[in-house]
C-alpha cells in the first residue's frame, strides 16, 4: 500500500486480504531496514479497524540489561503465578476428530491438561489461530451457550452431546461455528 511514519520510523505498509470469510484481513506496517512489525490492524469484512496495536516509541538499538529486563518480568506483590500441567497428546488419541476440515485451517498441537480435565486443540491458518477446549459437561458450572466478542477475539460456547465446548480465535464468528460443527467424539 506505500510507505508511513511510526514512532519515527520509515516503515513499509503491506494490505493482507482473506479471499474468504473465515478470516479477518490485515494491515501491516513494518520498519523498512530491520522488517520488525512495528504497528498492526486486524480489519472486518468491511474494512473497519477491529483492533490495532502500534508502537509509539521505539529505539531499535538500545542495550538490553539483564537485571532491568528481570526486574521488569518479576511478578508484582500480591499476584501468583500457576503453571497448569500440560501433556502433549493427539486429538485422536483423546477421541476426537473433525468431519470435515475447516478450509485454510491445520491442526497445529493438541494438549490435554489432566489436573483442569480439559482438551485443547490448536488449529492455524498461518496468521489466525483457532482453539477448541474440550472438558466433560457439568450443568452447574457451563449454563451459558453462545458466541461473544472483545474486539477482534471471539468466543463460542456450547454443549456438544455430554462434553462442554469453547472456541477461541481471533476469527469472524462463522469460523468457530464450522469448527463446533465439524467436531466429533470417536468413543
Amino acid at each position: 500500500m506505500g510507505s508511513d511514519r511510526v514512532a519515527g520510523f520509515d516503515a513499509d505498509v503491506v494490505n493482507v486480504a482473506p479471499k474468504d470469510d473465515l478470516r479477518f484481513g490485515y494491515r501491516i506496517w513494518s520498519e523498512k531496514k530491520s522488517g520488525l512489525v512495528v504497528k498492526l490492524q486486524t480489519l472486518a469484512a468491511d474494512g473497519s479497524v477491529l483492533e490495532q496495536a502500534a508502537f509509539s516509541e521505539l529505539q531499535l538499538d538500545a542495550p538490553v540489561r539483564m537485571d532491568k529486563l528481570a526486574q521488569m518480568m518479576a511478578v508484582p506483590p500480591g499476584w501468583r503465578v500457576e503453571k497448569s500441567e500440560a501433556v502433549k497428546t493427539t486429538a485422536l488419541a483423546e477421541g476426537w476428530s473433525l468431519k470435515g476440515s475447516v478450509a485454510g485451517f491445520k491442526p497445529m498441537s493438541c494438549y490435554k491438561r489432566p489436573a483442569e480435565g480439559v482438551l485443547q486443540w490448536i488449529f492455524s491458518d498461518g496468521l489466525a489461530s483457532v482453539s477448541l477446549f474440550v472438558e466433560a459437561y457439568d450443568a452447574r458450572q457451563h449454563t451459558q451457550e453462545g458466541l461473544f466478542a472483545s474486539g477482534a477475539t471471539h468466543s463460542l460456547s456450547q454443549r456438544v452431546q455430554d462434553w462442554w465446548l469453547t472456541a477461541v480465535g481471533e476469527v469472524p464468528p462463522q469460523t468457530l461455528k464450522a469448527f463446533a460443527s465439524a467436531l466429533e467424539r470417536r468413543r
